[in-house]
């Protein structure tokens, strides 16, 4: 980090610690104990703190890294310590949607249609009520069975 022991006071590392933590400059100096706004963004400006805030903000950032090569490994020690094979099945479907190995079977589309009363349903023509209830036009047509 670049700082020794005892270069920021208790005061400095409790700004820097709830700086890091997401509060804002003034939040955060008003908990260190700053008087005024003011003083906290001073003291965040300050060569030390911003030294110290700098390296948490880089410690945080290493902590998040999580991809999807961490999230197969992880998948892969869940398949050998797997009791049966439903556990195993399961984990391996994750494994496939992980990696995007997964076509869906059907493509389902999604109609929003806002109906704000009855009368808005008698004015529709059977087309339109057909596209609202999913189904094709052709689907009022009667059909032969040769049976």
């Amino acid at each position: 980090m670049g700082l020794q022991a005892g270069e920021l006071t208790i005061q400095q590392e409790k700004l820097v610690q709830f700086i890091c933590s997401g509060m804002s400059t003034a939040a955060a100096g008003r908990a260190a104990g700053y008087t005024t706004p003011q003083a906290a963004w001073a003291a965040a400006k300050t060569t030390n703190v911003k030294k110290a805030i700098d390296y948490f903000r880089q410690e945080m950032l290493e902590e998040v890294k999580f991809g999807v090569s961490e999230a197969h490994s992880m998948y892969m020690n869940a398949y050998v310590s797997s009791a049966n094979a439903t556990e195993m099945k399961n984990t391996v479907d994750s494994m496939v949607r992980l990696h995007g190995l997964a076509k869906e079977a059907q493509q389902t589309t999604q109609v929003n249609v806002q109906i704000n009363g009855a009368k808005q349903l008698e004015r529709l023509s059977d087309d339109e009520l057909l596209k609202i209830a999913g189904k094709d036009v052709k689907y009022l047509e009667p059909t032969t069975n040769d049976g």
